[in-house]
């Protein structure tokens, strides 16, 4: 980014950025919203209200299966090599010249080693699931402009701007203290800025932190510090940074998060199980019944011989137990099963299936959930081929970079027996 040639001066940007702020704060606020509610339900596990917390000692159980399913999902999102069990995403060029794509592709890969792409991917793809949205950003390196940064953020605090399908502006807020620039002078102008801020506040320079607010569109780049501002030329001409919902409504941006769809079930789920518990509880207390001739509402206490009834001949007793209404049991296994077709979870799935069966049967037990995988991958093809053309202009210059993502087989593969199955005409 440069500082020079920009269209705009500290006024307008300052305008800009303000104006593109209160604009998109209500997407942004309600999309932070589910982020909580979802992830407070899925990750936390909390899963009762307040409203819902029986009175008394009577159990609360969250069993959290929407967790179970969504462990899966990640798993398969992002399939690790199934010969070394390292989490890789390889990448094709589709460079006809040999020694060109080899090089392109070498590139992408070092880049995606170097900022340790599998951590972001894992942490974005919780954002993904439980959230409903992720996110990658990736602009120049500052020290080394010719490689890419792969940023992790948090995608319910970004700021988001639409010309139809295309993302036109972008901003995201975070905070800044002093001690985390250390001596680059090109961060000197932020020191100052968090220093004049911070002079108002009578706080401590050194650790006290201060809201920046970085903004990019196609032609510029801004950054808000407290009071100052900075505008740079985006002499990249696009902005670094990919969008990624989970199954958006059309003609819409923003995803929808996989808690949602089974959270009723799931705490209707919980519910129920805690009340069946709480009358098993209660049900299977030993009771003692005693079937005699003798009446027992008139027995005296010298009938008794050290604290023990003696029965006589003809008398018996039994310990009684109330068997519970099957229904019940029904009723959660009914709510189990539609959880597990929603998130087209099966049996072969839970790894229930023990005996050798063929690749071809594999696939077919897994098809529902690897077609709801493959529809979810269609955001993310499109993020890394956006990621990887930024990375080879940063690295090579402009040019029409043309790559798609490879990721692992999601299914383990008998390469030995497909040989042997392959007919050779």
């Amino acid at each position: 980014m440069s500082e020079n040639k920009t269209s705009i001066n500290i006024d307008q940007a300052t305008n800009i950025v303000n104006d593109f702020i209160n604009k998109s704060r209500e997407t942004k606020e309600k999309r932070e919203r589910d982020f909580t509610i979802y992830q407070n339900f899925g990750i936390d596990g909390n899963q009762w209200s307040n409203l819902d917390i029986p009175e008394g000692n009577r159990p609360v159980l969250s069993f959290n299966q929407t967790q179970d399913f969504l462990q899966t999902y990640l798993a398969k999102l992002f399939p690790r090599n199934m010969s070394t069990g390292v989490l890789e995403i390889g990448v094709k060029s589709f460079e006809k010249n040999k020694q060109t794509k080899e090089k392109y592709e070498k590139q992408i890969l070092e880049t995606y080693d170097r900022e340790k792409l599998p951590q972001t991917l894992l942490e974005q793809g919780q954002n993904f699931l439980y959230g409903g949205d992720a996110c990658i950003y990736y602009p120049r390196d500052e020290k080394n402009p010719s490689k890419a940064k792969i940023i992790s953020l948090d995608p319910s605090k970004v700021y988001l701007g639409w010309n139809g399908n295309t993302l036109s502006q972008f901003a995201f807020a975070d905070e800044i203290a002093q001690v985390d620039l250390g001596n680059d002078i090109k961060t000197s102008w932020i020191k100052k800025a968090i220093a004049k801020f911070i002079t108002k506040t009578n706080g401590t320079e050194k650790f006290e932190k201060v809201k920046r607010i970085t903004y990019c569109d196609n032609e510029n780049k801004i950054i808000k510090v407290g009071e100052d501002v900075k505008v740079y030329e985006n002499k990249d001409g696009f902005i670094p940074f990919s969008w990624i919902p989970n199954e958006p409504k059309a003609h819409k941006h923003e995803g929808i998060s996989e808690v949602k769809k089974i959270l009723e079930l799931e705490q209707e789920y919980n519910q129920r199980a805690s009340n069946f518990a709480d009358r098993v509880r209660v049900n299977t207390k030993a009771l003692l019944a005693i079937m005699t001739d003798k009446q027992t509402d008139k027995l005296d206490r010298d009938e008794m011989e050290d604290g023990f009834l003696k029965l006589g001949k003809d008398d018996s007793a039994q310990i009684l137990t109330l068997s519970e209404s099957p229904e019940i049991l029904k009723y959660l296994e009914t709510l189990e099963k539609r959880m597990m077709t929603k998130m087209a979870i099966n049996g072969a799935v839970q790894g229930e299936i023990k005996s050798n069966i063929s690749s071809l049967s594999m696939m077919y037990y897994f098809s529902p959930l690897l077609d709801r995988i493959g529809l979810k991958r269609i955001y993310w093809d499109e993020a890394f081929r956006e990621l990887n053309r930024a990375i080879l202009i940063y690295a090579f210059g402009v040019d029409f970079y043309r790559t798609n993502p490879v990721y692992q087989p999601v299914l383990l593969t008998d390469k030995e027996t497909q040989i042997k199955n392959t007919n050779l005409s």
